[in-house]
């Protein structure tokens, strides 16, 4: 490491860099540890600025030379307890920083300061917050213990928890507005165009007793349509829910009038598994512009079929349903001079789809397996940006839906207005900060990939306060260089934990 000290407009800027070799480049480069400030805002605080942070620089030199060479002392005679189970995670520092640049820790001191809690509410709604994301499948607590994070979450009971969901469910409104506002933080948000998804989750909660000698409550369906806002790359910004015709709140609206102000040029779009029977406006006063949805290619009509198994096919890399990078053949056209219309092929989705007929016996339209068609009324639309923004859109419908009957499952979770309510906010929560470290990666790696090498990323203490790092990849890597973060290093001390936990 070293003292770099650059010119620039304002003056002289002092930096502590270090050099290092990029193996993909062949080449030297440099990066910054620690930005200091401008030299002559510095000689405010410092007599010689240049001469002080020397000295700092030397010294971390210094120490670092001092840990390549320190000894470890480890008693071979040491046992497991009953119980015990040393690994700790810490892939979810990556989540979590994330969530410290959206400032939401913040936005709970804010809210809750004039509010006597008998509990943390940040520190429950942040464990909350990463257990759905590192673990989408578990109920709240169950992914909160399941998790063996470094830092051990205080002991939440059942009460805290309802009383926090609550809280959450309070200020649902409010926590959209600002992570939108703070994602900018994070990357630069492309709202020239943005998409409007509508889906219908069905929630069974308590209903009026039977009797007094039947316990058993009688259940009642609630049908819950979600409206999902998201930006050009399909990145959430907003979500409102309704049922029977009644709006339970008003983000989207609210959202979309706040980007029609900010940016009158932005385009609004439906889209939808299939085409819709009918359009659905974006807010009231607000129609669309235009519509991306999914096309049957099984029950579309003979022209288009026709069209589909002609030649004409180019390659294009995408993640397949497996989470690996594979060539992926489309082809696309202008339809009746009025919608743009795409048609990709899986050859694993094609085999799945053909052995599936092999176990029912049906052998009708087995050319046209592995097919998937997606039409969009921007002519200017283009093939990667068309099935990314679908694709993004299905999956976060998959992972609501999974996640819903995970819950429904559990013999020990009952829903409730609340519970239906919070869930649809950490779900929001959570894909949002998903898609923002899916973004920063330029979408190279799938959220089911990420979330895999996230929970692989452990640790496990050698001795005394030295841990040893089991776990390290090329989603790790791609994580260190985009967020700055030193994920490489095999041993740690707790103290160097702690700062990349940031805590």
């Amino acid at each position: 490491m070293f003292l770099k000290k650059t010119p620039k407009a304002k003056g002289t800027y002092l930096a502590i860099t270090e050099s290092y070799y990029d193996k993909e480049k062949k080449a030297t480069r440099q990066k910054t540890i620690m930005g200091l400030g401008y030299l002559d805002d510095l000689k405010e605080k410092y007599p010689d600025p240049i001469a002080h942070f020397e000295k700092v620089v030397a010294d971390m030199n210094q120490e670092r030379e001092d840990k390549k060479n320190s000894v470890v002392y480890v008693d071979l005679t040491t046992t497991l307890s009953l119980g015990e189970h040393s690994l700790k995670n810490i892939g979810y520092g990556i989540l979590k920083y994330l969530y410290k640049e959206l400032q939401l820790d913040i936005f709970w001191r804010t809210k809750t300061w004039n509010l006597s809690l008998s509990y943390n509410i940040e520190e429950i709604f942040r464990y909350i917050i990463i257990s759905y994301m590192m673990y989408p499948d578990c109920t709240w607590n169950e992914a909160i213990e399941k998790g063996l994070y470094f830092e051990e979450p205080g002991t939440f009971s059942e009460e805290d928890i309802d009383s926090a969901l609550s809280l959450i469910v309070r200020f649902q409104k409010d926590i959209q507005k600002w992570i939108y506002e703070h994602s900018g933080s994070i990357l630069t948000r492309d709202t020239a165009a943005t998409f409007l998804d509508h889906t219908e989750y069905t929630f069974s909660s308590p209903g009026t007793m039977l009797s007094d000698s039947q316990p058993n409550t009688r259940r009642t369906d609630s049908v819950l349509h979600l409206s999902f806002l998201t930006d050009r790359h399909g990145i959430p910004i907003a979500y409102d829910l309704s049922t029977s015709g009644t709006m339970l709140n008003q983000s989207v609206s609210n959202a979309v009038t706040k980007l029609k102000r900010d940016n009158p040029k932005t385009r609004f779009y439906s889209t939808a598994p299939v085409r819709p029977e009918t359009e659905f406006p974006i807010c009231a006063g607000v129609s669309s512009n235009g519509y991306i949805y999914g096309l049957p290619v099984h029950t579309a009509d003979t022209e288009f079929k026709d069209w589909v198994l002609k030649d004409g096919y180019q390659e294009l890399k995408v993640l397949n349903e497996n989470y690996q990078t594979i060539p992926l053949l489309y082809k696309e056209r202008i339809f009746e001079n009025k919608e743009k219309q795409f048609v990709y092929y899986h050859e694993l989705q094609a085999r799945q789809q053909r052995l599936a007929r092999e176990s029912t016996g049906r052998r009708a339209g087995l050319k046209l397996d592995g097919y998937t068609a997606i039409t969009t009324s921007s002519l200017n639309a283009d093939a990667l940006t068309a099935y990314r923004l679908y694709s993004g859109l299905r999956h976060m419908e998959k992972i609501f839906r999974t996640s819903k009957n995970q819950y429904d499952s559990s013999a020990t979770f009952i829903w409730t207005s609340t519970k239906i309510n919070a869930y649809f906010v950490i779900g929001f929560i959570s894909f949002t900060i998903m898609r923002l470290l899916q973004a920063k990666l330029d979408f190279q790696f799938s959220i089911d990939q990420i979330r895999t090498s996230l929970q692989r990323y452990n640790c496990v203490q050698i001795a005394g306060n030295i841990y040893e790092f089991t776990y390290y990849d090329e989603i790790l890597d791609a994580c260190e260089r985009t967020l700055k973060l030193e994920l490489h290093n095999k041993y740690r001390s707790q103290l160097q934990i702690r700062r990349l936990l940031r805590y």
